[in-house]
């Protein structure tokens, strides 16, 4: 068998067991958009055209009146940011991420956790103003947080119990005549969620194309408001051309803007006509896949692997139907026990020796408590389940 282009570059292949995360990869893409990505590749198009394309799938995935194709969530929230702190005032577009001059230069957002990534906000120039979402008073106390100076209301979505809801958020924002931006990049599955948040009230929303959309990793989408949505794109554009042959100057002719902006705050979030193709075709995917059966097959696969470690000695090992905020995917909750009562000692030891192995197996590590993790299996292929079983046994001395 030929050498992967891994082992050719000489770095070791891991066995994913963390699931959707970008320092393992992110999602394994399709043949489909595989063979989309280097078509794409090969060819030459305007990349405004692209994205003109992705504005019309987008829309049609989401229910947004627009959206465009990003390098990633991350850059969709930095580009959301930016779109509610200029509108389409281009003089404004080019003083980001400076906001001196700017009357609205605040975002509330929620305080920082695990899943937060407020410096996707800030990298637009916005400040974010900090509140505990969870609190029962939230609804409240962002009411409270909102004033002269603040430009949108964010929201990241990490728990299938919304505190508060989208409604509540929504029916806060429009009040305020402010832009509700909602971090979607690991709201998926449930599938529901792609249409779900425009339908409830949110103006703009990132989600990641590289995690259960099946796209390709460096990719995200960014739907919502159609203006909002121009002002993104705007802001990400290449602008090494001429006014007067720029693709976008009909823009000016209808009054969407008054003249083309310089390179914007998002310019160096440009993404490739390869993973707009790819992101675009997994899109297209993703309402015909079986995604019931995809999560049954997981559940076979957690269930089957819980009941081959159930047994080690010091180790627990369960299956669970969800994460812990109720999102539909499955995983075998590891527990190790400590000898020496030093917390989390035999965990990390048996992280680190799998980590050894070749291939690398790379579990999902609890931030929590020291002494567990997880076993995803969304990732896994043909074998592997059968090889961490293995790799633990050999390691606990079973």
């Amino acid at each position: 068998m030929a050498a992967s282009i891994y082992e050719r570059l000489g770095v070791p292949e891991v066995v994913n067991a963390v699931g959707y995360a970008t320092r393992v990869g992110g999602s394994r893409t399709s043949e489909a958009v595989d063979a989309a990505m280097a078509e794409a590749q090969r060819g030459y198009v305007q990349i405004d055209e692209l994205e003109a394309a992705a504005d019309r799938i987008i829309g049609d995935a989401t229910g947004a009146e627009a959206g465009i194709a990003t390098s990633g969530a991350a850059a969709g929230l930095t580009l959301a940011a930016a779109a509610c702190l200029a509108g389409l005032d281009t003089a404004r577009m080019d003083e980001l991420p400076d906001v001196s001059q700017l009357s609205r230069s605040q975002i509330v957002y929620p305080s920082l956790g695990r899943f937060h990534y407020d410096h996707a906000i800030r990298a637009s120039g916005a400040e974010t103003v900090l509140v505990d979402y969870r609190a029962p008073d939230a609804l409240q106390r962002i009411a409270d947080a909102i004033g002269p100076r603040t430009a949108a209301i964010c929201y990241v979505w990490y728990r299938a119990d919304e505190r508060p809801t989208i409604e509540q958020l929504a029916g806060l924002a429009g009040e305020h005549d402010l832009p509700l931006i909602v971090d979607g990049a690991m709201s998926l599955p449930p599938v529901a969620n792609l249409r779900g948040f425009i339908a409830r009230g949110a103006d703009l929303v990132t989600f990641s194309g590289g995690k259960h959309l099946g796209g390709p990793q460096a990719s995200g989408v960014l739907a919502g408001r159609a203006d909002l949505i121009r002002s993104a794109w705007l802001q990400m554009v290449d602008m090494d051309v001429r006014p007067s042959t720029w693709s976008l100057r009909h823009w000016v002719a209808e009054g969407w803007v008054s003249a083309p902006p310089r390179h914007g705050v998002g310019r160096s979030m440009k993404v490739g006509k390869e993973a707009v193709a790819g992101l675009l075709v997994a899109l297209q995917e993703y309402g015909a896949r079986d995604h019931a059966g995809e999560l049954h097959g997981w559940r076979q696969t957690v269930e089957s692997m819980a009941r081959a470690l159930r047994d080690l000695p010091g180790l627990g090992a369960e299956a669970e139907s969800a994460r812990p905020g109720g999102q539909p995917l499955p995983s075998v909750r590891l527990t190790l026990e400590d000898q020496d009562g030093a917390a989390g000692t035999a965990m990390t030891e048996l992280i680190e020796a799998l980590g050894q192995r070749r291939p690398r197996i790379i579990l999902s590590e609890d931030d929590t408590d020291p002494r567990c993790g997880n076993l995803y299996p969304m990732c896994l292929r043909a074998g592997e389940p059968e090889h961490i079983v293995a790799a633990i046994k050999a390691h606990l001395g079973a």
